[in-house]
């Protein structure tokens, strides 16, 4: 079959009302991906020809609740068609046999229709629209390469001369060295090495007879190499590189759930529940923002129930990030310059200092992300298919092919074309990085100006906010529709609602109370009185009531606006907007602030020992990755449909478990390929300075 997707703009809101309602009963075929049921009433595909007077009333019913939904100026939408399939699709071809369709009533619309550019066909043998691979593809092919080199030369080295020499070791004599190949050939007695006798077993058979096998193992000769050399190759430069890309020692790394001392264990826990929380924002928010449902109606309905808003609440899982980020740079900035203060060093050795300050951060974030970029600019699009993925190509490089290099730099969120959409967030978290150490530096001259200067920075971020809210009359955060900001003529309020959620002078609130938390658990004597405070019962359980008011309240306050609002628009004023705009953010990082505090210092009960369940160690190792990664895996799921979704509570929680499970699959895959690679490679370049 031929499908055929149109693209459909300028639609003339007076003529929504005469739309024909029997468009459904023409397709025949379970891959008619009619997309008219935000604006033609099809909200029936699945129900196709058996009963034609239940569709006309299902269609005159979303008829009058879409009339409801679809009231801007302008709509784009897709309208999916099966055609017998051909080897080649011509506009009049196309044209002619849409007259043989009710679907030719959606063109008598006052529209704007280019057959020329807004007709796609696909099939099996040809498609409008081929994306062709290019240099990039081809040099990101080679890179990945490299990579799978380096990663079989690591394992191979790791197993051959650690794993198995220890082994050898283990079982023939601590006498003899690591890397002597002697070993394996001497006799084994059994007097003196029963506990090696197990492993032996393995060679008794027919009448409890050994095979005596002299001949050494292929690989021998690597041993004879380090019998005849005097190096020690377990410090050799270029083993220990190779180690870095090892499958074996990264995969031990990320499996192992021992704590080391001073370890944040609450920490996890928060991490892989935030990652989750974010996925599942960006489930629904990617679902509206794509090809859209075959019920929008329904999800509108959605919204305005009270469960349905820790989903919009999604967006303070990027606060609770912020709060983490800022506490663990100041508290390790602190940790290491009171140790360094104990040491006399020179002004050249405090520049060196602060340069891999820096270039740590570079390193351990940059390899996965970089990769990311330019893997959904010029692989991804050529690995799926269906009859819109020929769309992934400018989800990817709509902005990306100009603007890659401000995601190089860290400075995308200062601009709205922006590339890779998620990656504002290590954009802001950068430039935070960078300021933390004035912050830190002028709090060890003296604590009361550290204090003052973060406490100042906080409030005058929220004040900015708020004065930007108000004069610009900018809708809340939650409208994930974004309805009442096109409505909101001629403010061009939708750059606006960019610009503050993902401007550095906007979100560093939640980054001033990760460092407030540091400065308090650093102090030993605020320390101490904060200790004593939650020790009482009384201030404990106050403090818990508080943090639990405050997270939820600005969750589920978000329920108030939708509960009684028109076509998605609330009842809120331009000052309650303006308020949550200006304090909603920072507020719920201080709630989060005081349960992290809790589980510090050892209470926080049920909580605290939930977000210390060794689980979470290890999704935490991941969640650098899957942050980066969820939104290709989410992008690819939509771009690869051949049906539109349908909303409901079962589909939406099965798609949402999916897109989970998917993005943590993935991400450790990447983890083992690529972030954990280069995290040891940082390490061995960078440690012993």
């Amino acid at each position: 079959m031929v499908i055929l997707f149109i693209n459909i703009n300028n639609i003339n809101n007076n003529n929504n009302n005469n739309n024909n309602n029997n468009n459904n009963n023409n397709n025949n075929n379970n891959n008619n991906n009619n997309n008219n049921n935000n604006n033609n009433n099809n909200n029936n595909n699945n129900n196709n020809n058996n009963n034609n007077n239940n569709n006309n009333n299902n269609n005159n019913n979303n008829n009058n609740n879409n009339k409801k939904l679809c009231n801007l100026n302008s709509l784009t939408f897709f309208i999916g068609v099966c055609y017998p399939s051909s080897n080649y699709c011509s506009q009049d071809d196309i044209i002619g046999l849409m007259t043989q369709y009710t679907i030719l009533n959606v063109l008598q619309f006052e529209m704007s229709f280019n057959a020329s550019t807004n007709l796609h066909c696909y099939n099996s043998e040809y498609q409008t629209v081929k994306i062709q691979s290019n240099a990039g593809t081809w040099v990101l092919t080679g890179i990945s390469i490299f990579f799978i080199l380096n990663i079989f030369i690591g394992t191979m080295i790791d197993y051959l001369l650690i794993y198995k020499l220890k082994q050898y070791r283990k079982n023939y004599s601590s006498q003899y060295s690591l890397l002597n190949p002697k070993s394996y050939y001497e006799p084994l007695n059994l007097q003196q090495h029963q506990d090696g006798f197990n492993e032996l077993e393995s060679t008794i058979i027919n009448n409890n007879e050994r095979i005596k096998d002299t001949t050494p193992p292929f690989y021998s000769f690597l041993y004879d190499k380090f019998e005849k050399s005097n190096d020690d190759y377990e410090n050799n430069i270029f083993v220990k590189y190779f180690q870095c890309w090892s499958l074996i020692k990264n995969f031990n790394s990320l499996v192992n759930t021992s704590t080391p001392k001073g370890y944040f264990q609450s920490l996890d826990g928060i991490r892989t529940l935030g990652t989750c929380w974010v996925i599942l924002g960006h489930t629904i928010l990617f679902t509206i923002d794509g090809f859209g449902l075959d019920n929008l109606q329904s999800l509108g309905s959605a919204f305005s129930s009270f469960s349905f808003q820790v989903i919009t609440g999604g967006e303070f899982a990027v606060d609770t990030f912020f709060t983490l980020s800022g506490f663990l740079v100041a508290y390790s900035l602190i940790v290491i310059l009171n140790k360094v203060e104990k040491e006399r060093t020179t002004i050249g050795q405090s520049i060196k200092f602060w340069i891999l300050y820096v270039i740590h951060r570079v390193v351990r974030l940059t390899p996965l992300y970089y990769f990311l970029i330019f893997f959904s600019m010029w692989v991804m699009p050529l690995m799926g298919s269906g009859p819109i993925y020929y769309q992934f190509d400018s989800f990817a490089n709509a902005q990306c092919s100009n603007y890659w290099w401000t995601n190089v730099l860290f400075i995308n969120n200062f601009y709205l074309n922006e590339c890779y959409g998620v990656a504002w967030y290590l954009a802001n978290d950068m430039q935070f990085f960078l300021l933390t150490p004035f912050i830190i530096v002028l709090y060890r001259k003296s604590k009361a100006i550290g204090w003052i200067l973060a406490v100042s920075l906080m409030i005058a971020s929220m004040m900015a906010t708020l004065a930007v809210s108000i004069k610009y009359e900018i809708p809340t955060f939650f409208d994930m529709l974004g309805t009442e900001a096109q409505q909101l003529a001629p403010h061009p309020t939708s750059q606006l609602i960019t610009n503050i959620y993902q401007k550095p002078y906007y979100r560093i609130g939640a980054y001033i109370v990760g460092i407030l938390i540091a400065f308090i658990y650093t102090d030993s004597n605020l320390s101490r009185k904060a200790r004593y405070i939650y020790h009482l019962r009384t201030t404990r359980y106050l403090l818990y009531g508080i943090s639990l008011f405050i997270t939820f309240f600005f969750t589920y306050i978000s329920y108030d606006f939708y509960k009684n609002s028109n076509n998605f628009v609330g009842q809120w004023t331009t000052i309650q907007k303006s308020l949550y705009n200006g304090f909603s953010h920072t507020t719920f990082s201080i709630g989060v602030a005081i349960i992290v505090l809790a589980t510090f210092y050892g209470y926080g009960g049920v909580v605290q020992w939930f977000l210390k369940l060794g689980i979470w160690k290890f999704f935490s190792k991941l969640t650098y990755s899957s942050y980066l990664v969820h939104p290709l895996v989410i992008a690819y799921r939509l771009y690869s449909m051949t049906n539109f979704l349908h909303y409901s509570t079962i589909e939406f929680s099965i798609l949402y478990i999916g897109n989970v499970v998917t993005t943590f699959a993935t991400a450790f895959v990447i983890h083992l390929l690529i972030e954990k690679p280069f995290i040891n490679l940082e390490r061995l370049l960078f440690s012993s300075k």
